[in-house]
């Protein structure tokens, strides 16, 4: 296992989250990790982080890499963890 996300990393996956709650298009690790360009690894890893921080919600099922999810959303955390953490320029 690599290490802990950053915020950093952290932030771009919400922003790509985020990104899908305001088109209303369902996301899930694949589509986040063709995004991203990043491999599903990687993006299940950052994934686990969010989740455990209470930053994303989503189905969880069986695909692998685990955790695999589906119709990821921000939570009310996510959101704040955004704004405390805006893009860098």
């Amino acid at each position: 296992m690599s290490a802990a996300p950053t915020d950093q990393d952290l932030s771009s996956l919400l922003r790509v989250v985020q990104g899908g709650d305001d088109a209303d298009s369902l996301l899930d690790n694949g589509a986040i990790a063709r995004l991203l360009g990043l491999s599903q690894e990687t993006v299940a890893e950052q994934l686990a982080a969010a989740k455990e921080r209470n930053l994303v919600w989503g189905i969880r099922n069986g695909q692998r890499p685990a955790p695999w999810f589906t119709d990821l959303e921000l939570t009310v955390q996510g959101r704040r963890f955004l704004a405390a953490h805006p893009t860098p320029r």
